[in-house]
Parts: structure tokens; sequence; C-alpha cells
């Protein structure tokens, strides 16, 4: 007979010690479910602010276990400068979400909308400040050709550019290269580019320091790269210069 009490009193006790495991379980369940979001980290944003990152997700009244990854990616994707989004939900009520922004090649000042890597045009934003403004009306062709062009442009070094000013070259009031343009950088210089020669801006950077070394310092005047030389010839100067230097003509 004792040993049937105790046999109870064990089973009584296992039932106990399960019960109680599965209250414990679902009680750290229930405390995921309902955790609410305490902080939301963005990350990878140049030009849209948090605030307006985080003001276009779907969390009114979730909780960072039933928050849905896929319609936090879908309604960011909608976004036409979001291309990509990752996104980190941690117990501690974290919701980590990283972007990806397409690159700002330009804001056109004619049309008022801004170019992006992908082509698209979109309207301007204040946080876009800071890009380069095309100031003047460019050809539709050589428009088209321009912004393919602008797209193997380091976004660092375009970052650079103040103004871009559509400036072809002229002899004797007969133009010489018609996809020539001039870019007014932050640096208070001005490059000469054509789309041929475009890709020579990337190394804008060195060259400019190399310049500066020969000249024991920073010097401000006319970098022209929109020539087949390779010589990179800098002029000196305090006023726009129109045509290239005699002997540099650039390709037709």
């Amino acid at each position: 007979m004792e040993n049937k009490k105790k046999k109870r009193k064990l089973k009584f006790k296992g039932i106990i010690l399960i019960v109680f495991f599965l209250f414990l379980v679902f009680l750290f369940f229930y405390y995921l479910w309902t955790l609410p979001i305490k902080n939301i980290e963005i990350k990878g944003n140049t030009y849209l602010k948090d605030n307006e990152i985080i003001s276009m997700l779907p969390l009114k009244g979730k909780s960072v276990l039933n928050v849905s990854r896929r319609k936090i990616k879908q309604t960011l994707l909608n976004s036409e400068i979001i291309s990509e989004v990752k996104i980190h939900k941690n117990y501690f009520g974290t919701l980590a979400i990283t972007v990806k922004e397409e690159n700002i090649l330009f804001y056109n000042l004619n049309t008022q909308k801004v170019i992006l890597s992908s082509g698209r045009e979109v309207d301007y934003l204040d946080s876009f400040l800071g890009v380069p403004t095309l100031i003047n009306y460019v050809p539709d062709e050589i428009y088209q050709e321009f912004v393919e062009k602008l797209k193997i442009i380091n976004p660092e070094v375009l970052s650079k550019v103040s103004e871009i000013e559509y400036n072809p070259s002229k002899i004797n009031d007969k133009i010489i290269d018609d996809k020539r343009f001039l870019f007014r950088m932050n640096d208070g210089n001005t490059v000469y580019i054509n789309t041929i020669n475009i890709e020579k801006f990337n190394n804008y950077l060195e060259i400019y320091e190399v310049i500066a070394n020969k000249n024991n310092g920073e010097v401000k005047g006319c970098l022209y790269l929109d020539s087949n030389s390779e010589n990179n010839h800098f002029n000196k100067c305090e006023e726009e210069v129109v045509n290239p230097p005699e002997g540099e003509q650039p390709n037709e």
C-alpha cells in the first residue's frame, strides 16, 4: 500500500512540474507575442531621414513578434528611392531595418525632378539637399546619354559636384563638341567633361591632389577632362574658360 501511495505522489508531483513547465512556456511566448516595439533602428539611409522611413511602416498596434517582415519590406520598396530592405527583430523590443537607396544623379532644375541611378524621376524632397543641380536645358538625345554615363561615376565623387551646366565647346561660333558639360565643384574648382570621357571624372580627387601638390597647396581653377590627351590640363583662373586650350580639342 505504501508503495502505491508513493507512486501516486510521484505521479502527482510529475504532473505539477509538467503543468508548471507548460505555464512557463506559455508565459514566455505570451511575453514575446505582446512585447511592444521599444526601439526602431534605421541603417543605410542617406537621402531619406529616419523619421520619413519610420512613418511609412505598418506598425500600428503591432508587437515585435507579430509585425510582418514581408509587409514592411513591401511597404518600403514602394518608395521609389529604396531598392533593398533587410529586417531583423530581437527579443528586447528592437526592430532593426537596413535599407539600400538608389543613388541620386542630379536635380533637374527645368523639370524640378530628381534623377535616380535607376533612370526614374522623382519629386524633390527637403532631405535631398546637397545633390548636384542641372541648371539649364540639354537636348533630349544628349540628355539621355548623359544620364546613362553618370551612372558609372562613383557616388562619392559625384557628391562633390554643386552645379552641372550643359556647355558645348565652340570655336568661332561653331560647335565642335556638343556633348560637353561644366561641373562646378563644392571645392571651388570647375571641371569640363564630355560624355565620351566622363569616366575620367572618377579620378577627380586623385587628379586634383596631384595638381595641389605641384602648386604647394590648394589652388582654384579649371580642369579639362574633355580631351583625348592623357595629360589633364589645369588652368588657374578666376573666370570660367569657355573653350579648351589650344591643341587639346575634345573628341568629336
